[in-house]
């Protein structure tokens, strides 16, 4: 993890998105600059002994939340380690991360007892019934440094040549290849790595607002000696995951991909049941797309007091785990143990809160309110259509909305999708409907469509739908209740959106993976 950028990504698409949907209907066609790439026509089931590994693993990144970074060395606690690995297992994990820095270890030669500390970790993976992906070189940038980095790397990896403990090694996290010095050191030291880790597959992590075009540069930078597979780490938009993995598997091909991070912290303006829809929807698009389990960052909340000087983290980055600090899990955590031990594909995986009956306060489980110019957009737990719970506009004289990205989205360009929903006014005298609004890949706007408007006026609830298909352009859909120029206030309730379904190949790259695990 990037330290310092999570969470600037993480809101800045979603007030990109945001900010679009407050626009007037579009026409659907692309805008400038649109990432505009061909739709996946099939999905394949890849063979190589690297893929097949891949597809079997079920990883959750790693730090103790009172030990993160270098203090998972510095402040070692093996029982804390081996109480954390007994809950990641629980989870339905089958592998987790450690990250080994050279400024804990010792550089160029790691010390004796950070080596055994290491070792002691792998031992207690292991008796979890968890393999390691080990993280070399974090927080280093010696890159002229050949002979010392060779030192290190193979005296760290000595003990764990064609180790099965070890599910795989990553030379270095999320890199930049366009970085000359970082270039030629990754073309220097991976060879290295290689021959020191044997058999075991070898990576390297790229992230970013574009990671496709990152993943472009590292394939051309290591086209000489390429790395086992490539890594990508993900936190931009969840709409637009899937365009973007295949967009990714395209640019490494036959190479294997692996999504080895991806969340969302559980701070304003994101909720614990936003972190627990944006990792669903990553998890579907990373199936969706023939792609082995995303690794969710992190398992749990980290301790501010704890961080190491230099980690430069914001309070709201620390707080990415599926875990709270005081070790009760997040709704999110529900989810990734029900996608690691097979239950993936249960419609409820798939779900978000269409019918309103979950939320904290004012605000709805899943949905994000836009409001602005005084506007009020608020969760009633009390009123609804056939349940308790609605959603209320008023006073939206400068156009208001509540948004939602649905977890499963359209698979091919034409496809047509439906938005219904049911809506009633109070004193209604502007425009209230709903809407499919349609982004490319990165996250630009790029159309909508919108339903009739509600009649004015005080009304009973009635019901409002619309139909679009996936423009050529597009990467994904989010679904709007929109209100303009209502000096009251209309509710929403009972929203439902038709996608296409998992299909065939997903099923049968499922199958896959529980033959491969």
């Amino acid at each position: 993890m990037t330290r310092g950028r999570r969470w600037a990504a993480a809101l800045t698409a979603f007030l990109a998105v945001a900010a679009a949907l407050l626009t007037p209907n579009g026409g659907g066609r692309p805008a400038p600059g649109a990432a505009c790439e061909p739709w996946s026509t099939a999905l394949t089931v890849r063979q190589s002994a690297v893929q097949k590994r891949l597809l079997g693993l079920r990883l959750l990144n790693y730090y103790p939340s009172t030990a993160p970074w270098t203090a998972l060395w510095t402040a070692w606690d093996p029982g804390r380690l081996d109480t954390d690995f007994a809950t990641i297992a629980a989870l339905g994990a089958n592998a987790m991360r450690l990250v080994v820095q050279p400024a804990a270890f010792g550089y160029p030669t790691p010390a004796a007892d950070r080596l055994a500390q290491l070792r002691q970790a792998v031992q207690l993976a292991a008796l979890h019934g968890l393999s390691v992906q080990l993280t070399l070189f974090d927080w280093w940038n010696g890159y002229r440094d050949t002979a010392g980095s060779d030192r290190w790397a193979r005296a760290v990896l000595a003990p764990y040549r064609d180790d099965p403990r070890i599910a795989f090694v990553e030379l270095k996290n999320e890199v930049d290849p366009a970085d000359p010095a970082t270039a030629a050191w990754l073309r220097h030291e991976l060879p290295v790595v290689r021959t020191a880790a044997g058999g075991t597959p070898v990576t390297v992590s790229v992230t970013g607002p574009d990671p496709v075009a990152r993943l472009r540069t590292l394939r051309t930078v290591l086209a000489a000696d390429p790395p086992d597979f490539y890594d990508l780490h993900y936190y931009e938009s969840p709409g637009a995951a899937r365009a973007t993995f295949e967009a990714a598997e395209a640019a490494v091909a036959p190479a294997a991909l692996f999504i080895g991070e991806t969340g969302a912290a559980t701070g304003p303006p994101l909720s614990e049941a936003a972190q627990d829809l944006y990792l669903r929807t990553v998890e579907w698009a990373a199936g969706s797309a023939g792609l082995p389990d995303a690794a969710p960052w992190i398992f749990q909340d980290l301790t501010a007091a704890d961080v190491p000087a230099g980690a430069e983290q914001g309070a709201a980055a620390l707080s990415y785990g599926l875990l709270r600090t005081d070790g009760t899990a997040k709704p999110a955590a529900a989810a990734v143990r029900a996608l690691f031990q097979g239950h993936g594909d249960d419609p409820a995986f798939d779900a978000f809160d269409g019918d309103f009956g979950q939320g904290s306060g004012a605000s709805p489980a899943d949905w994000s309110p836009h409001a602005v110019g005084g506007a009020e957009a608020a969760w009633d737990p009390a009123d609804g259509h056939h349940a308790p719970g609605s959603v209320v506009l008023a006073r939206t004289s400068a156009g208001s909305t509540f948004t939602v990205t649905p977890v499963l989205q359209p698979t091919a360009a034409g496809e047509p999708v439906r938005l219904t929903a049911w809506a009633r006014g109070v004193r209604s005298t502007g425009q209230n409907r709903i809407a499919i609004v349609w982004h490319d890949r990165l996250s630009h706007y790029l159309g909508e469509d919108d339903s009739p408007v509600l009649a004015a006026g005080t009304t009973p609830w009635h019901p409002l739908a619309v139909d679009s298909t996936a423009p050529r352009c597009a990467a994904f859909a989010t679904l709007a209740l929109k209100s303009q120029h209502d000096t009251g206030q209309a509710r929403f309730d009972d929203v439902a959106f038709t996608a296409a379904p998992r299909g065939a190949d997903r099923h049968r790259v499922v199958a896959a993976r529980s033959s491969a695990g």
